[in-house]
């Protein structure tokens, strides 16, 4: 039997790209010889290099490939794919799948453009019945991955781990720090920022822990308000560390304290205790899109579903209010002796 070249298509958030790198270490244990390259955004791509299931990358400017259609066609054609799996769909990539001929081409059979593939899986999402990352999974069964155990896996050469841990130590990052994320990318609802403020003192005084607030460039404001806003001005790393320096990071922390956002799941898949802020939607629930396998690690004002938080402008909503600092406390505790217990062993 010839080698198998599958391609996987994920090309919107962190996030997202984190959930589905599970399908690389699927497909590479039920299969022989099989070869697997990932269809990325570029500021994605850089945590795919190290990971071990994935053998090739193919980089993209957007979530939507636009003017990049023909190029990208053109460098599908030339890899002579056997099999592509659209692990998020869009309507431009699944006719880019389409004409660049690859054999088998694998999305859901719930869109206007599902005709575009000749292998349909009919699951909805919405319904947030299951986890992203098992969602992904289930797209893998028409290349006989019926099965599989969800694996996150982040691996760095040497070199790049010691500068990484140089630069560092040089913005003055001690060890085990508490790491706050105070941001979501609009991805979710946010704990308040006046929240995220009044914790970092908690944390400085009661526990006497270092606090570090991390974020994207783009986050700078958010950050700056924070910051303040406290009496013990943290270190703040915002937009100061590349993804894979961020994922060095988190697996320093103590803690990794964030709303539902990709910076969470990468602090999961290095191996972080996590406490989560989610809000009460369908959109957004724990149960899709919560750090897998870790539901207890999560804080919620209330199970049942807010509809008016969920058509709520505002980022910050009464549900995410009701969290309290207290609660978030008494969970970031619960968390560092459950570490302090797991080392003593």
């Amino acid at each position: 039997m010839s080698r198998q070249k599958i391609l996987l298509v994920r090309t919107d958030r962190l996030g997202d790209v984190i959930l589905s790198t599970p399908a690389a270490s699927a497909l590479k244990k039920k299969l022989a010889e099989v070869h697997i390259t990932f269809l990325a955004r570029r500021y994605t791509a850089e945590l795919l290099r190290g990971h071990p299931h994935v053998d090739d990358l193919i980089e993209i400017d957007g979530e939507e490939i636009g003017g990049e259609a023909q190029r990208l066609i053109a460098v599908l054609r030339q890899r002579k794919f056997t099999a592509a799996v659209l692990l998020h769909p869009r309507p431009q990539l699944a006719w880019a799948l389409w004409r660049s001929g690859i054999p088998q081409r694998i999305g859901t059979g719930y869109r206007w453009y599902s005709f575009l593939f000749n292998r349909r899986v009919f699951e909805h999402r919405k319904t947030a019945a299951r986890h992203e990352a098992e969602y992904n999974l289930s797209l893998l069964r028409p290349l006989g991955v019926a099965t599989a155990a969800i694996e996150f896996h982040f691996a760095l050469a040497d070199a790049e781990q010691k500068r990484i841990d140089v630069k560092l130590n040089a913005l003055g990052v001690g060890a085990q720090p508490v790491i706050l994320h105070p941001g979501s990318g609009g991805s979710s609802r946010d704990w308040p920022p006046e929240y995220f403020a009044g914790l970092a003192d908690l944390i400085h005084h009661e526990l006497g822990l270092q606090v570090i607030l991390s974020g994207a460039a783009n986050e700078a404001d958010l950050i700056k308000g924070i910051l303040q806003q406290t009496a013990t001005k943290p270190l703040s790393l915002c937009g100061r560390l590349t993804i894979t320096e961020l994922a060095v990071l988190c697996r320093r922390a103590a803690v990794f304290v964030s709303n539902s956002t990709g910076p969470l799941h990468l602090a999961v898949m290095v191996g972080a205790p996590v406490v989560a802020f989610y809000p009460p939607i369908q959109a957004c629930r724990p149960e899709r899109w919560g750090p897998y396998g870790r539901l207890s690690d999560v804080l919620m004002s209330q199970h049942e579903e807010c509809r008016r938080c969920r058509h709520a402008e505002s980022r910050v909503c009464d549900c995410m209010r009701a969290i309290s600092l207290q609660t978030a406390m008494q969970k970031i505790r619960e968390k560092l002796t459950l570490k302090n217990k797991i080392e003593r062993i």
